[in-house]
């Protein structure tokens, strides 16, 4: 499987984007995207966990329900989270699915809506109103990064990638895929947004479960700074346009294993992506109870603002990292645990392993680090992705809405 980078969500079969300025972005830069398949796609969606939850995350819930699932369009601006805005939210993000529906002629709940950005701003529902008949024009299937570069915030690129899948019956079919995310990133997804469209045909119940497995293992597994927004979203819209059926049980296998890699490769694009982020880091963690004892363990290190900062300081201060794992309340040995950097043991068997300073402090300047934590106690395992936490994220988050 080889990934494209240079298309994402039109390279499948049937789908089309477009992309407009409309001025909710100060710096004059898209800011309304719009997602078009050309017949009813079978659909599936994770949302975030927050309990203060945006009014597009609440609509586009009700819509696909109310839909049995079944989507044509998903409408997605930036600049304005449309988060915490009462009422009037709520109303902006039933005006603008109203209106793309009416302007496709496609039943309301049909279309879904996703928003990013600064939260407790209201949504300027006349200038949205007024730029869809001009995104409906604009509606290609090749790819112009127009839709890609409205969905961005304080990301520095892109995020996009595409991979074709052969089937066992030796038919294949196309994953496209793009999101957006730098800060706010932590487990149960971030604030982020992931758009994903197939052109394989698939029953909505094994979407949906393909794509919980896919999130599990890839966005639920990152963080850059231990919080999660109010407006974090993954869509995936299976049309079927390329007449492959996911029908067996390897079908589905190799659906499942092909989303997740999309999904991870996206997933790892954001913490090289974290806002103010100088390193990238993967956290191996072996020999565990059990997967979820994995991932705990792993976003215990990742989010330990200590381990963050003594990695972007370059600071061998390895001794922060078994200190994380020690307060991730998961049941292990602490005599049975070793730490590895670089493949290097660092620590084993209850005691520090010898290692020259100058080695530790080449491992920790390295702009890309991965630490293996076995833990002795089990046979599963976890990756989790992090980056450190620079005087550049306080920057950029002081002055976020200034």
């Amino acid at each position: 499987m080889n990934f494209s980078y240079d298309c994402s969500i039109t390279f499948p079969t049937g789908f089309k984007a477009s992309g407009a300025i409309v001025g909710i972005k100060a710096n004059g830069n898209y800011d309304l995207g719009l997602l078009v398949s050309e017949t009813a796609a079978t659909s599936a969606a994770v949302f975030t966990r927050n309990k203060f939850k945006a009014a597009p995350v609440v609509l586009s819930r009700e819509n696909l329900i109310k839909s049995g699932h079944r989507t044509r369009a998903i409408i997605v601006n930036s600049g304005c989270a449309n988060a915490l805005t009462g009422k009037k939210g709520t109303l902006a993000a039933i005006g603008t699915v109203a209106e793309v529906a009416k302007q496709l002629r496609v039943p309301r709940h049909q279309v879904l809506v996703a928003s990013t950005g600064v939260i407790g701003r209201e949504l300027p529902l006349k200038e949205i109103k007024d730029s869809i008949p001009g995104l409906l024009a604009t509606l290609k299937s090749e790819p112009d990064n127009h839709f890609v570069e409205s969905i961005l915030t304080t990301d520095k690129f892109p995020k996009q990638v595409s991979l074709e899948v052969a089937l066992s019956s030796k038919k294949s079919f196309r994953i496209g895929a793009t999101a957006k995310g730098a800060g706010m990133i932590h487990p149960n997804m971030a604030t982020m947004l992931c758009f994903v469209t197939t052109d394989a045909a698939i029953s909505q119940t094994k979407l949906a479960a393909a794509l919980g497995y896919a999130v599990d293992r890839s966005f639920n597994t990152i963080t850059v700074d231990g919080d999660t927004s109010t407006n974090d979203t993954v869509y995936v819209l299976a049309n079927g346009a390329s007449g492959v059926e996911v029908k067996t049980p390897a079908d589905y296998r190799v659906f499942a294993d092909s989303l997740l890699k999309v999904l991870r490769e996206l997933a790892m694009m954001i913490v090289r992506d974290g806002e103010g982020a100088t390193r990238f880091v993967t956290v191996n963690v072996e020999s565990a109870a059990s997967y979820a004892d994995a991932v705990k363990v792993g976003r215990a290190v990742g989010t330990s603002p200590l381990v963050k900062t003594a990695i972007f300081g370059g600071d061998p201060n390895w001794g922060r990292i078994l200190s994380a794992v020690g307060n991730s309340e998961v049941k292990f040995d602490p005599a049975k645990v070793e730490l590895k950097l670089e493949g290097k043991s660092i620590f084993k068997r209850n005691e520090p392993q010898p290692v020259d300073l100058r080695i530790l402090e080449e491992m920790f300047s390295k702009k890309e680090i991965e630490m293996t934590i076995r833990l002795n106690a089990g046979k599963e395992s976890a990756r989790v992705f992090t980056c450190d936490l620079s005087y550049d994220y306080v920057k950029i988050n002081g002055e976020y809405t200034t």
